[in-house]
Parts: structure tokens; sequence; C-alpha cells
């Protein structure tokens, strides 16, 4: 049976910031509307989205996956981690391992999109989801050269740098990639506009025009950021 989320959206809310004040909500309703408790979140290194004690209170087997083990050395106490490349196959102890695979914030930074997306299915228990909220609106040279031209302080080459591979909005294409990779998917929720130009303002007041008619046609292709929410399907024979 599908969750409540499967479609596009709650409540229309279409804004970047929308998505920034929601996702650690939209995650943790998946965790409790599916039972899910076996969780893995990909990039949490030293700064995991939930708490140890949010992970106590929701009942969860919570690991941190990340490709850095000095991140990992400074997360918290408390936490399993693995450190491990999502762009390369899973270990057999990895494998149908979780029942919610999730990321934020990392999907832009990995070399090979559609590589993580088949590695991350290859985690997941049958019936298990994915989840991943991501930015879909500039490649890293030009996101890093307009951050850069408007404030100083973000010169310089960022440490974990973006490629955006596979990084896109609900199109076609995209839905088709998911699909031939096994997913079912329940959700795939476009946002739109984002803080660039806010201190150019007639730059600002174009990105303003911009973002609302790409928001009111729902145009896949003027994202700035996403959710995606995918499902392992469960075997046959089993019932959902």
């Amino acid at each position: 049976m599908g969750l409540a989320i499967a479609g596009t959206r709650h409540d229309g809310d279409t804004s970047h910031l929308h998505a920034y004040l929601t996702y650690k909500d939209r995650v943790q309703q998946l965790i409790v509307a599916a039972g899910h408790r076996a969780v893995c979140e990909i990039g949490g290194g030293r700064k995991p989205l939930f708490t140890p004690q949010e992970v106590s209170h929701l009942d969860l087997d919570y690991t941190i996956m990340d490709i850095s083990q000095e991140e990992l050395d400074h997360a918290p106490p408390g936490y399993q981690t693995l450190c491990a490349d999502v762009c390369t196959p899973p270990a057999t102890t990895s494998m149908d391992r979780f029942d919610l695979v999730f990321s934020v914030y990392l999907a832009e930074h990995v070399t090979d999109g559609a590589t993580m997306h088949r590695n991350v299915h290859a985690m997941l228990r049958p019936g298990g989801h994915a989840f991943h909220y991501f930015p879909t609106l500039l490649p890293d040279g030009l996101t890093h050269l307009a951050k850069g031209l408007l404030d100083p302080r973000e010169r310089g080459r960022p440490k974990f740098p973006a490629r955006y591979s596979k990084c896109f909005g609900p199109t076609a294409r995209m839905r088709q990639l998911f699909t031939d990779l096994g997913y079912q998917i329940e959700a795939y929720e476009p946002f739109y506009g984002t803080d660039y130009f806010r201190k150019i303002p007639v730059v600002a007041q174009v990105d303003g025009w911009l973002t609302d008619w790409a928001a009111r046609r729902r145009n896949p292709h003027l994202t700035s950021y996403v959710f995606v929410t995918l499902r392992k399907p469960r075997l046959p024979g089993i019932v959902n």
C-alpha cells in the first residue's frame, strides 16, 4: 500500500525555503508511516540528521554512512558507522539490510548518480524506501561563481565539490531512470527559487519572475531542489 505522500505534495508549497524547513519532518513521517527501523543516512558524517535522543525515541537501528572516516570520527557517540563510497558496490553485509536509506545534500556530490541509486537499491530490503533531498539548479562551477561574486567569503574551492550527476527535476528521463533501476516512484516533488541573487535587486526581481512562472507550471526543467521518495518493490507473493 502506498503512503500518504504518494503523488506530488501535501500542501502545494513549492518554495525552496519550504523544502529546507520541512525535509527532516518528511523523513520522520516516512519512518513512522512505514514503521521503518533499520535506517541508513548517507553522507551524515559528523552531523547526522537525527540526534541520539531522537534515534532512541523512534526506536531506530541507525547507521551513518560516509566516504570520509575523518567525518565519521567526529560524529557524536552512539551511532553505528560505515565508511564506504556509495558509488562502489555495497558490501555483502550491507545488501538488503535497510528499511530506509536517505540522503540530504549528498546526491549532487557523487561521481555517478545512476550508480549511487543502483547501489542504494541493493542496500534496501524489499519494501524499503529511499529518500533524497538535493539541489538541481546549477552545475558546481556556475553555482560557485555566483556565490563568489555575491559573497567573497564563499570564494575558494569547496571541500566536497558538487558534480550534479543525475540531479534533475521530475523529467520523463529521470523517472525512467528510477524505473529502470527497479524502483517504484512514490513522490518526486519539485521546489523552486534560490537566495543567490538576493543582494542584487534587479537580478533578484527577474529571478523571482522566472521562479513564479516555473512554479505555476510545475516545470520539471527549472527546479532548484527536489524531494525524491522511492520504494523497492516487495517480492512476489509478499503482501504490502
